[in-house]
C-alpha cells in the first residue's frame, strides 16, 4: 500500500559512523589515559634516579669532608710534634720539651679554608664536556643549587662543616674536680642574661610551669648526673641577671625529686641520668622550649667529649666576646661591657690570626684580651691542666647537601675525634698504637679517622 498510513521503511545508514565516533572516543580516553600515567611513571622513575644521585652525591660531600677534616688532625699532630721538637732544642733537656709542649704552635685551619662542595672536584678533575656546556644560572627567585658535571648528568654537593667546640656546651656532665663545669654554666648564663630574653622565661610551658635561668641550669645538671635527688646551683647574682659570681663547683646536692618536672604533664618520664645524645633531646628538659631552640639552637652543642674545653679559635664576635667575659678579672669590667670592645676584640684577634688562617693557644687569646685593657685571672695567661679553654676540637658536625634534578638531599652528621670512641675496646690509654690524646692514630702509622656519632638523612 502506498497511502497516507503507510509507514515508511527503516534504513540503517549513519549507523556505522556512529559506531566509528564512539570507538574514536574511547580509543582517544584510553590514549591520553595511557600516555598521561606513562607520563607520571616515567616521572617517578626520573625522581627516584634523581634521588639515588642526590643521596649518594650529600654522602660524597660527607665523605670529602671527612677526608679534610682527617688532614686537619694529621697536621696537628705533625704542628704538635714540631713544637715540641724545637721547645726541646731551644731550652735544652727536659725543661725546654716541657716549655715547648705548651709555646704557641700556630696551625692553619683546613677545615675552614678548604671549600668542600662540587667547586672543589672541577677544580680538582674538570671534566672536558663541561666546557663545551654554557653554564646555567638560576631563574629568579630559585635559590642557588650547586652544579658539576658527573658522567651523563648535572648534579652538585656542598657541604659545611662547623666545629662543636667553639659552640656553648649544653652537656653538664663534667667533674666538679675538672675545672670545666664553672665556666660551662658561665657560659650558658652569658647567653642568656640578656634582658631580651626574659620572654624565654616568663611564658608558661606545656606543663603549664615557669622555669628561670637557673632552674633551667638545674635541670640540665640532673637530667646528665647519676643520682636522683635535684641539684642546687651555688651561683650568686648581685646586680642582675648579667652580674653573678659562678664558684668553680657550681652544683651541690639538694633534697627534691629532680623527676618532679616531669611528672606534672599528660605524658610522665624520668629524667634519663646520662649523657645528652643530640640537640633534639634538648626539648624533653623542663624548660627548654621551641622558642628557646629558635634562639638558641644554633648555638648549642651536646656532642663534646665530658673534659672538653673550649675551643678559642672562633670566627663568631659574639662567642669571643663570651670567652673575653670569662677571662676578666672581675667579669663586670665596665671595658668588657663597652659596645665597642667587640668590634675592638674582633679585629685584634683577626690580626693575630691572620684573618683566621691560623690558630691561636688560649694564652695567646687571653693575651689579646689583655692587651686591650682587661684585667684577666691570673690561671689564664699561663699553662694550665685545669684551663676550661683549648686550640683544638674533637667533634665537628657536617651538613652535606646533595643536588641533581629537581631533588635534593641533605645529611646532617657529627664526627667525633675522641680517643675514648675511637680506641679499640681492648686497648687501654697511653697504650702503644692507642695513644689517649685526642686526634691521634688509633693504630702505629695510620692517620685518626673520626667516629660517626649522629646521622640523620632528609
Amino acid at each position: 500500500m502506498n497511502g497516507p498510513l503507510a509507514r515508511p521503511a527503516r534504513s540503517d545508514r549513519g549507523a556505522a559512523l556512529l559506531l566509528a565516533l564512539v570507538a574514536i572516543a574511547i580509543l582517544t580516553a584510553l590514549a591520553v589515559d595511557l600516555s598521561y600515567e606513562t607520563q607520571v611513571r616515567l616521572r617517578i622513575a626520573g625522581n627516584a634516579r634523581d634521588e639515588l644521585r642526590a643521596g649518594a652525591l650529600a654522602r660524597s660531600g660527607l665523605n670529602l669532608s671527612r677526608l679534610v677534616l682527617t688532614f686537619q688532625q694529621q697536621l696537628d699532630q705533625m704542628a704538635a710534634g714540631a713544637c715540641q721538637v724545637t721547645g726541646a732544642l731551644a731550652g735544652g733537656g727536659q725543661a725546654g720539651g716541657a716549655a715547648g709542649a705548651g709555646a704557641p704552635c700556630p696551625r692553619p685551619q683546613l677545615w675552614n679554608l678548604v671549600p668542600v662542595g662540587s667547586l672543589l672536584t672541577d677544580a680538582l678533575f674538570p671534566a672536558e664536556e663541561a666546557k663545551e656546556r654554557p653554564e646555567r644560572r638560576p631563574d629568579e627567585g630559585e635559590p642557588a643549587r650547586p652544579t658539576a658535571t658527573y658522567g651523563d648528568f648535572e648534579g652538585g654537593f656542598e657541604a659545611r662543616i662547623e666545629d662543636e667546640g667553639q659552640k656553648v656546651n649544653a652537656q653538664l656532665e663534667a667533674l666538679q674536680t675538672s675545672g670545666r663545669l664553672g665556666p660551662q654554666v658561665e657560659s650558658l648564663l652569658r647567653m642568656t642574661c640578656d634582658a631580651r630574653w626574659d620572654g624565654l622565661f616568663d611564658r608558661e610551658g606545656a606543663d603549664g610551669q615557669r622555669y628561670s635561668r637557673t632552674d633551667l641550669l638545674i635541670h640540665l645538671r640532673d637530667w646528665a648526673d647519676d643520682d636522683a635527688a635535684s641539684s642546687a646551683l651555688t651561683a650568686s647574682f648581685p646586680a642582675g641577671n648579667c652580674s653573678f659570681l659562678v664558684p668553680p663547683n657550681p652544683f651541690e646536692q639538694g633534697f627534691g625529686d629532680e623527676n618532679f618536672p616531669y611528672d606534672r604533664g599528660r605524658d610522665r618520664y624520668r629524667a634519663k641520668n646520662a649523657r645528652l645524645d643530640s640537640l633534639a633531646e634538648l626539648h624533653l628538659i623542663a624548660g627548654v622550649t621551641d622558642a628557646f631552640m629558635a634562639a638558641f639552637g644554633d648555638q648549642l652543642t651536646v656532642y663534646l667529649p665530658r673534659e672538653a674545653g673550649m675551643n678559642v679559635n672562633t670566627d663568631d664576635p659574639l662567642q669571643q666576646l663570651r670567652f673575653a667575659w670569662l677571662m676578666a678579672d672581675p667579669a663586670s669590667q665596665p671595658l668588657v661591657a663597652d659596645p665597642g670592645f667587640a668590634e675592638r676584640l674582633r679585629k685584634a684577634l683577626a690580626d693575630a690570626r691572620m684573618g683566621g688562617f691560623l690558630t691561636m693557644t688560649p694564652v695567646q687569646f687571653a693575651g689579646v684580651v689583655e692587651a686591650l685593657g682587661v684585667k684577666v685571672r691570673s690561671e689564664y695567661l699561663s699553662q694550665n691542666p685545669k684551663n676550661p679553654f683549648t686550640d683544638r676540637s674533637m667533634a665537628f658536625r657536617i651538613r652535606s647537601l646533595g643536588a641533581a634534578g629537581d631533588v635534593t638531599r641533605t645529611i646532617d652528621a657529627v664526627v667525633s675525634f675522641d680517643p675514648n670512641l675511637n680506641r679499640a675496646p681492648d686497648a687501654q690509654p697511653g697504650q702503644p698504637g692507642q695513644p689517649g690524646q685526642a686526634g691521634q692514630p688509633g693504630q702505629a702509622g695510620q692517620p685518626p679517622v673520626g667516629r660517626l656519632i649522629r646521622w640523620r638523612e632528609e
